[in-house]
Formats: structure tokens, sequence, C-alpha cells
């Protein structure tokens, strides 16, 4: 096992895509698409390759009646808690906005039961107003990078707080140290204005005083884009939808050597 610690200044689009009816799945270890089934639905679904191989070389491949039963049985459906993610977001960009401080909400996939869904980070000694760390483990050759036992970092999110300095000013978008990030953790890295607001009004789905603030983001392979969307705030307006994203993420990320 291995471990890694990085620090950095915390400075998408929603879209569909047509998939053909047939369960896409997810490698438990790298998060990478290992391929599809011949079955009648359209879900993504989390498996171990070992028993995706197993398919392919002893029940007839992964169309086959048995080869479909036998990847159902030993995989778990993804499941998005879009609700609770949005609350999460939101909560945490509302407080980087009255601490002035850089708060952080990781989106991971819980690879033992098919769970999306937003985990706070709650170590208030890592926050400053500029910088935050993410602590990270991997757990076998290219695994996709773990927060917690089971858990798949899919992303991170992060409020920009006020600058405070009269000879400094804030950026919309996020920061070159974002793009480096993203990039060596193979995670979309999601920066949100928590200095500018959309509305001022009062939340009625959260808490009170809660507002819409923009959302700005970074792949990968480096794909910036700015104002993708906003947070919940009072009524829910160009919410940026992140089940949308994720699932077309999961389906399009295919880069294991399977048999």
């Amino acid at each position: 096992m291995t471990k890694s610690t990085l620090l950095f200044f915390i400075g998408l689009f929603s879209f569909s895509t047509a998939f053909s009816f047939a369960d896409y799945y997810i490698d438990r270890v790298t998060g990478e698409q290992l391929g599809s089934d011949g079955s009648e639905t359209n879900n993504l679904r989390v498996i171990d390759i070992r028993e995706w191989n197993y398919v392919i070389e002893e029940k007839g491949g992964t169309n086959s009646a048995p080869g479909i039963r036998e990847l159902h049985k030993n995989s778990y459906v993804i499941t998005f808690d879009e609700n609770q993610i949005q609350k999460e977001i939101q909560v945490m960009a509302d407080d980087t906005m009255n601490e002035g401080l850089e708060n952080q909400v990781f989106i991971v996939l819980n690879v033992n039961n098919g769970k999306i869904f937003a985990l706070r980070d709650w170590e208030p000694e890592l926050k400053t107003n500029k910088q935050i760390i993410i602590n990270t483990y991997g757990v076998g050759p290219n695994s996709a990078p773990r927060v917690r036992e089971g858990l798949m970092l899919l992303a991170q999110l992060h409020g920009h707080p006020k600058e405070k300095r009269d000879d400094k000013r804030n950026i919309t978008s996020v920061s070159e140290l974002d793009a480096e990030v993203a990039k060596e953790l193979g995670i979309t890295i999601f920066a949100i204005d928590a200095f500018h607001s959309f509305d001022i009004s009062e939340s009625k789905t959260f808490y009170n005083h809660s507002k819409a603030l923009h959302i700005h983001s970074v792949t990968k392979e480096g794909m910036i884009k700015n104002f993708i969307g906003q947070t919940f705030g009072k009524s829910g307006v160009n919410t940026f939808n992140f089940s949308n994203y994720f699932d077309t993420v999961l389906r399009t990320n295919k880069n294991s050597e399977v048999l």
C-alpha cells in the first residue's frame, strides 16, 4: 500500500450521451471501464476484474446468458445520491464563504456496494485560506486513489474564499496547481467561487442563507471549463448535475487491458 499527500491551491458542464442498452462494468481497483454485457438494461456496475475475466474464459463471454448471470451475481449496480451530493457541496461552499477558509468535499464510489455519494473532509487543521490537503492511498498497481477503506475517489470539490489582501484578487477558475493535482490523481477537480454569489436569497432546500455559487472544473486530462453551473442555492437554477457527469465519465473511462 502506498500513500500520497498532495498540497495545492484550491482555486464541466452538464451533458448527456446516448449509450446502447447493456450494462457497463467498472474495475473496482482502477476505476476504468472493462466493457459491457449483452443484457437489456443500461446500468453501471462495479466488479472485480478477476470475475470479469472468469466469465470470458469459462462462461462463454460477457454476452452469453450464463456470462450475464455470473456478472450480475458478482457485481454491484452503481447508484448516485444526487440530493445528498448537492447538499454536502452547498454546505461546504457556505462554510468556505462564512469561515474565509478552504473547505473540501470528496465524491466517492463505494466499491463494496456501488453507491456514489459526497464525503465531507472534516480535518480543520488542514484548512487555510489558500490551500488544502488531500490524503489518498493506493491498493495495487494502477489503483485509483482511495480516501478510506473501499472508497474510490472520483472527484474533489473545494471552495475559494474571498481574498483578504487588497493587492490580491480572486480568480474565477481553477488554478494551475488544481490542474496538476487532477492529472496526478486521475480525477476531476471542481472549484467553487465562495466569494461571489448568483443569488443571496434564503435557501428553501438546505440551510438559511445558502447561495448559488459558480462552479469551475478541470479533468484529469487537463481540460478546464469555467462556469459549468452553480451550487443549488435557493431554487436549483442552472445547478450542475454531478450524477449525469460521472455516469458518462465512468462509461467512457476505458484504459484497462483485459482478456
